[in-house]
C-alpha cells in the first residue's frame, strides 16, 4: 500500500472595503466584512505523485487571475500544474475575479490578483507544513430533502460525496472534503457585505462538530440553489444572513452525520491520470460577444485518490451534466465544479432562451465538454 501523507492549509484572501460585490445585478458597494474569505489548499502525496486543490470564496476565476495563481503555486511546491487545481465556492458576495465584468458594473479591486496568488500559495504551503502522514476514507450519500432546489424544475435527485482524511493509525480528523452543489446565494443582493454565504458557518460548525480543516468543493450546482429564501422589507440582517447560517448548519449536520460510515479506500496512492485540451466550438450567445464560429480552449483534468476520481468541470454544470459524469465512473468521484477556469454554464437539457443558456458558450460547447468528460480517460492518458 503507498504512504499516503495528508495536508490542509487556510489563507485569507478578503479584499479592502468598499468593495463592488460580484454576482447580481445591483451594483452597490459592499462596506463591511461578514466573514473573511478564504483560500484552502488540499495536499495529497504519495510515492505515486502528488495533487494540490485550492478552493477560494470566489464566484469564478476567469484565466487572468487562475492561471498565475495555479503556475504560482505549483512552482513554490515543485509540481506540474496539471497537479494543482484552483476551484471556487461561488459565492456572489465576493469581489469579481473575471475579466470582463466591469461591462456589468462589477469592478476588479486594484491589485486583487496579487492578493489571490499571494493567498492560494500561502495555503497551499500551509497544507505542506502541515502534512502528516494520513488515511483516507470516501462516501457517496444522497442530499437530504429540504435544502436545496432544483431552479429550472428539472427531475432532481440530489447527493454529495466526502474525502474524510485522518491521521494514520487514528480517528484524528486532518480535514475533510466535503463535494456537494448548492448555489451560495443564501444572502440574496441585498447583503452588501463580504461573505463566504452558507459555505462559512458549514465549514465552521463542521469543524466544531468533527475537527480538522473544512474545505467545500462545490460540484454541478448550475441549476441549484438554495431552498427558498423568504425576506421582509429586503431586511438582509434580520433575514439573510440568519437563513444562510440556518442552512449552514443543517448542512454541517448532514455532513457531520455521514462521516461515520465513510469507508477506508484500500488504495490511497494518488495521481494525475490526465490532463487534456480540447478546442471547443463557440456559438452565438451574449457571453460569447460575437464570437460565433470561433473555438475556445478548455482542460479538463483528472486526478485519481485511490480508487476515486476527481474530474475538473470548468464552469457552472447543472445536476443532470455531473449525474451522466459521475455514473460514467460509477459514482466514485469527486466533482471540481468552476475548476480550473470558469468558462460559462454547462446547461443539460440545453433549452434555447434561458439565462443560463445565454451565459454559456452555446449547446456545441456544451456537449463537446459533456462528451469529453464521459470519455472517461484511461490511466496516462494526458493528451
Amino acid at each position: 500500500m503507498a504512504s499516503l501523507r495528508a495536508g490542509f492549509g487556510t489563507a485569507t484572501i478578503t479584499p479592502p472595503t468598499p468593495v463592488r460585490l460580484a454576482g447580481f445585478a445591483e451594483v452597490q458597494d459592499a462596506t463591511e466584512v461578514h466573514d473573511d474569505l478564504t483560500a484552502r489548499a488540499v495536499l495529497l502525496e504519495s510515492v505515486q505523485g502528488a495533487v494540490c486543490l485550492v478552493v477560494c470564496d470566489l464566484m469564478g476565476m476567469s484565466p487572468e487571475f487562475a492561471n498565475p495563481a495555479r503556475a504560482a503555486v505549483a512552482a513554490a511546491l515543485g509540481l506540474d500544474e496539471s497537479a494543482v487545481l484552483l476551484a471556487s465556492t461561488h459565492t456572489h458576495a465576493a469581489p469579481s475575479t473575471m475579466a470582463g465584468t466591469e461591462a456589468l458594473g462589477w469592478h476588479i479591486p486594484e491589485g486583487y490578483g496579487q492578493t489571490l496568488t499571494d493567498g492560494c500559495v500561502a495555503a497551499a504551503r500551509a497544507a505542506t507544513a502541515e502534512a502528516a502522514e494520513a488515511e483516507l476514507r470516501y462516501g457517496r450519500w444522497t442530499l437530504p430533502g429540504g435544502l436545496s432546489i432544483n431552479r429550472r424544475g428539472h427531475p432532481y435527485d440530489p447527493w454529495f460525496s466526502l474525502l474524510d482524511v485522518v491521521r494514520k493509525g487514528t480517528d484524528d480528523r486532518l480535514g475533510t472534503l466535503a463535494n456537494l452543489a448548492i448555489h451560495p446565494v443564501a444572502l440574496g443582493p441585498e447583503c452588501l457585505a463580504v461573505s463566504a454565504d452558507w459555505v462559512h458557518p458549514f465549514r465552521e460548525a463542521l469543524q466544531r462538530r468533527a475537527g480538522g480543516t473544512t474545505v467545500l468543493l462545490s460540484g454541478a450546482l448550475g441549476d441549484v440553489n438554495p431552498r427558498h429564501v423568504h425576506r421582509q422589507d429586503n431586511d438582509c440582517r434580520r433575514d439573510g444572513f440568519e437563513e444562510a447560517e440556518e442552512l449552514g448548519l443543517e448542512v454541517a449536520e448532514v455532513v457531520d452525520g455521514a462521516l461515520p460510515t465513510t469507508e477506508r479506500l484500500a488504495d490511497d496512492g494518488v495521481r494525475v491520470i490526465a490532463d487534456r485540451n480540447l478546442e471547443v466550438p463557440i456559438g452565438g450567445t451574449p457571453l460569447a460577444r460575437g464570437r460565433k464560429g470561433d473555438t475556445m480552449r478548455v482542460e479538463l483534468v483528472e486526478w485519481g485518490i485511490g480508487p476515486i476520481r476527481l474530474v475538473s468541470i470548468p464552469g457552472e454544470a447543472f445536476q443532470a451534466f455531473g449525474r451522466q459524469v459521475g455514473s460514467a465512473r460509477g459514482h466514485k468521484v469527486l466533482l471540481a465544479g468552476l475548476s480550473p477556469l470558469w468558462q460559462g454554464y454547462f446547461p443539460v437539457p440545453f433549452v434555447e432562451g434561458g439565462y443560463e443558456e445565454r451565459t454559456s458558450y452555446g449547446p456545441e460547447a456544451v456537449q463537446a465538454v459533456l462528451d469529453a468528460l464521459l470519455d472517461v480517460p484511461f490511466e496516462g492518458n494526458s493528451g
